[in-house]
């Protein structure tokens, strides 16, 4: 979806600033090192890019619940 795009390429080249808990689940991105990898993209953190980052942060830590429930369940 080309009005993802944006959203995609940012998140891409800031994977290594997703933070991680002590136990390994994902927290979110650290906002403070996004606007410095959105900034030197050019991309503009418009209210509704920001939005389809906390989107994405939701997705990412409910996969982990996912998978935590999964192996605690396993034998």
């Amino acid at each position: 979806m080309s009005e993802n795009a944006e959203a995609w390429e940012l998140l891409q080249a800031a994977a290594t600033q997703l933070r991680m808990s002590g136990v390994g689940g994902p927290i979110g991105f650290d906002y403070t090192a996004l606007a410095l990898v959105a900034e030197s993209l050019g991309v503009d953190l418009t209210p509704g890019l920001w939005k389809k980052v906390r989107a994405v942060e939701t997705v990412l830590r409910a996969n982990a619940e996912k998978h935590a429930q999964a192996v605690q369940k396993s034998p």
